[in-house]
């Protein structure tokens, strides 16, 4: 079942625990949820969800920076850097250096997972 997550405070409803507390037993889907329902920590509606989007990453070749653990993924790239995404971590420049933190290429290690 899909797991959902609120815009303002970041609460993931997940259908598998539901909201015991609150009277929604745990398998209870997103979609059955009444209407008068509310996100528990903050009190907004169910109009301020979206789908948490789950990525597959067995496949993927994310390179995470060892200095502050921002993650590069080919599949995003770094365009704002001029890395169009599906560029391979092998095919960036030596120069290119962590967008966050400045640390360059060879401080990256494969994420294993």
């Amino acid at each position: 079942m899909k797991k959902y997550m609120c815009e303002i405070c970041g609460y993931v409803y997940d259908p598998a625990v539901g909201d015991v507390e609150h009277g929604i037993p745990a398998g209870t889907p997103f979609e059955s949820l009444p209407e008068d329902w509310l996100c528990p920590p903050c009190g907004v509606s169910k109009d301020h969800f979206s789908e948490v989007v789950e990525h597959n990453t067995s496949e993927k070749d994310l390179y995470v920076c060892e200095v502050c653990g921002y993650v590069y993924d080919p599949a995003v790239g770094d365009v704002e850097h001029g890395i169009p995404a599906g560029t391979p971590f092998a095919e960036i420049s030596e120069e290119w250096v962590c967008p966050p933190c400045g640390a360059g290429k060879n401080h990256f290690s494969k994420m294993k997972f």
